[in-house]
């Protein structure tokens, strides 16, 4: 049976939130902007695999929150492998600007379907500036982004998609403080995400509120411990003029982290992402590994324009 766009568009909807969970903080220094002339990269693998999904409320067998399999009778597993590019540059010692570009590989099968081809691709490319407001008594900084539909969306039902096809825009407002007794900061971040219209399907998602709580200190010389918290709420989608009003994303995490500095500007950093609570996303947790590396980009310009 050939579905309408409009019904692959929803029935793979939850396909595109593995990239959205997926997504990483473009820097690992909260309110805290790079100084004029640095540079900050970082590659990021993350990985998610589960057989388990956060119900949400128009579905028969479960409830909305619910943890339960991705269909009673088919089941089904879904696997996301992802890789994540950073780049941010202190323009000035007040503003940083960045860029995000992802690589997935994401794959859903079920006893229905136990040969749907693996999706390989660039994601959707985010682009971003942050403005660092003050510094004392403490950081605050405003952050505001773009997300680019360069993932694109697909028609195809047996495809698992990696964008939904549209621009989003988003503000971030941050709040951190260092502390010298207790080696250590913490940082508290708001956000809204403003996510228009895929034109081509009449399709619009819900808009995204986002909130993040981080706390980190310094163990050793060497090694520093991280805490997150994260909790994402959205609105309700809508399709073809009409508005999905038991169907929304929602996901609270905790996330523990360990950061290890074996060098001088480069750190290494891996992550384990917990769910807690959700409705239409994947239930599973996310491993990640990242190494980040701080340079003066300004020294090296310089230094080449020097010579002869």
């Amino acid at each position: 049976m050939t579905r309408s766009p409009r019904g692959r568009l929803l029935l793979t909807g939850w396909f595109w939130v593995i990239g959205l969970l997926l997504v990483p903080p473009v820097v690992a220094a909260g309110a805290w902007t790079l100084p004029k002339g640095q540079a900050w990269v970082k590659e990021s693998v993350f990985y998610q695999s589960t057989d388990q999904q956060f119900c949400t409320g128009n579905l028969a067998f479960c409830r909305a929150h619910d943890r339960a399999p991705f269909n009673p009778f088919t089941g089904g597993r879904s696997r996301a492998l992802a890789l994540f590019t950073d780049v941010a540059y202190g323009a000035t010692d007040w503003l940083e600007i960045g860029v995000q570009v992802p690589f997935y590989s994401l794959e859903f099968r079920d006893r229905a379907n136990p040969t749907r081809p693996r999706t390989q691709k660039v994601g959707d490319i985010r682009l971003y500036a942050k403005y660092r407001v003050s510094t004392h008594p403490v950081v605050t900084s405003v952050r505001v982004g773009v997300k680019t539909p360069t993932g694109g969306v697909n028609v195809d039902a047996e495809v698992v998609p990696v964008g939904e096809g549209q621009w989003d825009i988003e503000g971030i407002g941050e709040i951190g403080r260092s502390f010298s007794v207790l080696p250590g900061y913490a940082n508290v971040a708001v956000g809204y995400r403003r996510r228009r219209t895929n034109t081509r399907f009449a399709h619009k998602p819900g808009d995204e509120l986002t909130l993040l709580g981080e706390l980190g200190w310094q163990v050793t010389r060497r090694v520093t411990g991280k805490g997150m918290i994260d909790y994402l709420y959205s609105g309700h989608p809508r399709s073809l003029g009409f508005t999905f009003t038991r169907e929304r994303r929602e996901l609270l995490t905790v996330a523990p982290a360990v950061l290890v500095t074996p060098v001088h500007r480069l750190t290494v950093e891996g992550m384990v992402r917990l769910p807690v609570r959700g409705q239409d996303v994947p239930a599973g947790p996310q491993y990640s590994v990242g190494v980040s590396y701080t340079f003066d980009l300004a020294r090296i310009v310089h230094r080449a324009s020097e010579i002869p």
